[in-house]
């Protein structure tokens, strides 16, 4: 056992392994959003790592290629994109104001309830790009001067809570367009709100990753360039 523990196999199979029973219940449970298997798949993750007294850093070591498809996963987001383009080009001119306006909020918001707090500046260089998809933020966070593994913390937070509190919003105000449900989990969900938005439908899925990648471009370039300013401002 103990030399299963140090090969890298051991961390690809104890996260494979959660996530596939949290599939598993999600589905049992009728998609109930509290048992999102991305929630729920983190609980015996932790659990095990804690008893077997395995640090973070070598889990992360072992799982190094899981983070690495990330990038090709994000791309590969582009098929249902495409097969909805003739919807797309028809709604560019909402979708550009939304993803500029959205961006901004995302960042702004959470910038400056951090800051309102006396959050340091490591914390506010982490927070700037936690919205974002991950493997965007990582690449982001050298020019605000956050630190990794909590900005994944905090990108893994967000999609979650944007999954979560999503649906019941959408029942609340009565939105039941697809474009719109999957653009706003897309927006303020990434990775797990698109997940969550292909539930309702390729076009919702497909909206959501418009948005995912729009809103990580447009951090991407704007977040680094804007940083000094942002900085000078919270006073860093």
């Amino acid at each position: 056992m103990s030399a299963l523990v140090e090969t890298p196999l051991f961390g690809l199979l104890l996260t494979l392994g959660s996530y596939r029973l949290g599939q598993w219940l999600y589905g049992r449970s009728n998609s109930f959003p509290l048992l999102h298997p991305f929630l729920l798949a983190m609980i015996p993750v932790a659990a095990i790592l804690l008893w077997l007294d395995i640090p973070y850093e070598r889990y992360r070591q072992q799982t190094l290629v899981l983070e690495f498809l990330l990038g090709p996963a994000t791309v590969a987001l582009a098929w249902p994109l495409y097969r909805q383009l003739h919807t797309i080009r028809r709604v560019w001119q909402p979708v550009l104001i939304t993803t500029l306006a959205g961006a901004g909020l995302a960042s702004g918001i959470s910038l400056a309830l951090a800051a309102w707090l006396d959050a340091p500046a490591l914390v506010l260089g982490s927070v700037a790009p936690k919205s974002i998809t991950t493997p965007i933020a990582l690449e982001v966070i050298p020019f605000t001067g956050g630190d990794a593994p909590l900005t994944a913390g905090l990108v893994a937070i967000t999609g979650i809570l944007g999954a979560l509190l999503g649906p019941p919003v959408f029942r609340l105000m009565g939105i039941t367009d697809d474009r719109v449900r999957g653009f706003t989990l897309g927006l303020i969900g990434h990775g797990i709100g698109t997940a969550r938005a292909f539930e309702y439908s390729e076009r919702a899925g497909a909206f959501a990753s418009l948005a995912l990648g729009l809103t990580g471009a447009v951090t991407a370039a704007l977040l680094p360039w804007l940083w000094p300013a942002i900085s000078g401002w919270l006073q860093l």
